[in-house]
């Protein structure tokens, strides 16, 4: 009797798994097409769309790799291997567009209903497996085209929606490949499983009456969710927004002017000297010989002529004797005048227009810059106060400007600041304590008579083209002490050595 109690429960506890077992896909209550979005719809939000769509990726990728091992059917192996492109490519499109969208970030690991639904299909084998994995196919492309489809009418992330709307359609496919794949499929084999274990619990009844086997197959379990309608209405809200007058505070820093004095050039005109040549009065000497008188007597009357001879006048020159020159200097100093040119000013003017900022003041606060700003008179009383500055950056030169190879310096021709070329650069040469100098030829017509002056590189500006040096000019170049090319603490510098020349303002 107790033998009889357990058979009756036992074939009562399969009909449960053979009636879910012999149901056809054809016979399922629900439909075998994924829902479409309703019009109106609420869609996710962008954090939740990307959460479950990067966990389904990953389940169809993983679930799918499972069933490339695991399958004996050519139709499921082909079908995962596609599964596993096409998701992984999705997961990569996806990872992309969300990059970079606030609050949003992709999951790396399955959240734990999918991490059982992988640990049943590891622990099925066989047909089980095939089912189990194409029912799991079928129910997550559903779920999928239903989250794609309602976030592609009805996103909030521009890009997440096109991105929707590209994917709907490879799920449709996927859907309807998996799907047929299910109706292909043999149904679950109960008579013939029942029937072994008829004959396991017979041939092992005559072994042992009291044991009974009983092998049932894993049970295929299908849940169809709908999508909830989640209706909201929102009233028109009211925003009131009192917006006082702006304040446009517009800050004009205080421009740099830039004067450029150069070095005066002091020209001295001296007249031509008044040359007085005091000629003293020659010595003349008039030697008058006695005439010679004939008397003749004729019977006539003599006739007396006198005959006068020119005189003979001689001027004798001292030998090597000097004119008495004397030179007649006007007294006093030399009228020395200076001419100085105007200064020029050059003013920076930033291009553009100016940057307006609106700064909000709440209560208390004082307008930004009354507290800093200072008289103009203390400005210029603090400048007056300040040390005049002889450096490069004073005369118009900037420090570190540029280095240059010293082919390009070389064969350049030097100009002082009122434009007039003092020599061209015949080499540059290095001291022993590596200050550089430029070797200036100066002087000269075409070359004879010319010159070498060593002028240091630092006093020496790159203007334009020009090589540009301040306060020297054409015979104060000259009057420097010549270089001589002999001289050990110098070496010359080669055409690919780099030399430092300031820049110009």
């Amino acid at each position: 009797m107790k033998l009889r109690l357990l058979a009756i429960a036992a074939s009562t506890a399969l009909v449960p798994a053979v009636s879910l077992a012999q149901t056809s896909p054809s016979q399922t209550p629900q439909s075998s097409q994924a829902r479409p979005a309703q019009p109106g719809a609420q869609a996710p939000a962008a954090a939740e769309f990307v959460n479950n769509a990067a966990i389904s990726n990953m389940f169809e990728i993983q679930s799918s790799q499972l069933a490339q091992q695991k399958s004996q059917n050519d139709r499921v192996r082909q079908f995962a291997q596609r599964m596993v492109q096409d998701h992984t490519a999705a997961t990569d499109k996806l990872k992309s567009t969300a990059q970079g969208i606030q609050g949003v970030t992709v999951p790396t690991s399955l959240d734990q209903p999918h991490q059982q639904m992988m640990q049943t299909l590891q622990n099925s084998s066989g047909t089980g497996f095939d089912r189990a994995y194409v029912q799991m196919q079928v129910t997550a492309h559903r779920n999928a085209v239903t989250l794609f489809d309602q976030y592609a009418q009805n996103g909030d992330n521009p890009q997440l929606k096109q991105f929707a709307q590209q994917t709907v359609p490879s799920l449709r496919e996927h859907l309807q490949s998996v799907e047929q794949i299910q109706n292909a499929l043999p149904p679950a084999q109960v008579g013939a499983t029942q029937g072994g274990n008829q004959q396991t619990a017979q041939s092992q009844g005559g072994q042992d009456p009291s044991r009974i086997v009983v092998q049932q197959p894993t049970p295929t379990v299908r849940v169809d969710q709908a999508s909830p309608q989640v209706t909201v209405q929102q009233q028109q809200p009211q925003v009131t927004v009192n917006q006082p007058q702006p304040e446009i505070l517009v800050r004009q820093p205080q421009p740099t002017v830039t004067v450029d004095i150069p070095q005066p050039e002091i020209i001295v005109r001296m007249p031509q000297p008044d040359v007085n040549v005091a000629m003293a009065q020659p010595q003349v000497e008039v030697n008058q010989p006695q005439p010679q008188v004939q008397i003749q007597q004729p019977q006539q009357p003599p006739q007396v002529q006198v005959e006068r001879a020119q005189p003979q006048v001689q001027v004798q020159q001292q030998a090597n004797a000097e004119p008495n020159v004397q030179v007649q200097r006007a007294e006093g100093q030399p009228q020395v005048r200076y001419e100085r040119a105007e200064p020029r000013v050059v003013v920076n003017q930033p291009q553009g227009q100016p940057q307006v900022r609106i700064e909000r003041m709440g209560e208390g606060q004082q307008t930004a810059g009354a507290q800093q700003q200072q008289p103009q008179s203390q400005q210029q009383a603090a400048a007056s106060r300040q040390p005049a500055d002889t450096s490069p950056q004073a005369t118009g030169a900037l420090p570190g400007g540029q280095a240059l190879a010293v082919s390009r310096v070389t064969d350049m021709d030097l100009y002082n600041a009122r434009g007039n070329e003092l020599g061209d650069v015949e080499r540059v040469v290095q001291g022993q304590d590596g200050k550089q100098y430029l070797v200036v030829g100066a002087g000269g017509f075409l070359g004879i008579g010319e010159r070498d002056i060593a002028v240091p590189t630092d006093r020496v500006a790159m203007q334009g083209d020009r090589l540009v040096i301040q306060g020297v000019t054409e015979d104060q170049l000259r009057a420097m002490q010549p270089f001589d090319s002999n001289n050990r603490n110098f070496r010359e510098l080669d055409n690919n050595q780099q030399v430092q020349i300031n820049a110009m303002r």
